[in-house]
């Protein structure tokens, strides 16, 4: 079994093999009734996990409503065009008419 001072791995399982055997004849198992602790984690473990998953969903669709809203809707802000004076009076792409005729 022992080799220079060296246990192999199949020497320890044997043993753990036999000393389980040995416990399990000797013990009687009875059951016992789960704690009151136990039940509470039963309990309260599911429930915490259903409102985490319920509160990840609610935070992803407001971030989809804002993320919609913001693509649709915009701030008008006249004072920041004031001062940076990016407005101008007609837009720039539009075609000039040319002078109106008049009568002589």
């Amino acid at each position: 079994m022992l080799q220079m001072g060296f246990t192999t791995s199949r020497d320890l399982l044997r043993n753990l093999r036999n000393e389980n055997d040995t416990t399990q004849a000797n013990t009687t198992d009875i059951p016992r009734p789960p704690s009151q602790e136990n039940k509470i984690v039963e309990i309260v473990v599911p429930i915490v996990v259903i409102l985490v998953l319920i509160l990840i969903g609610v935070v992803v669709f407001l971030l989809c409503v804002v993320r919609k809203k913001r693509q649709t809707e915009g701030t008008y802000r006249p004072s920041a065009e004031e001062h940076t004076g990016t407005r101008s009076g007609e837009a720039p792409n539009t075609i000039k008419l040319p002078k109106e005729e008049r009568l002589i």
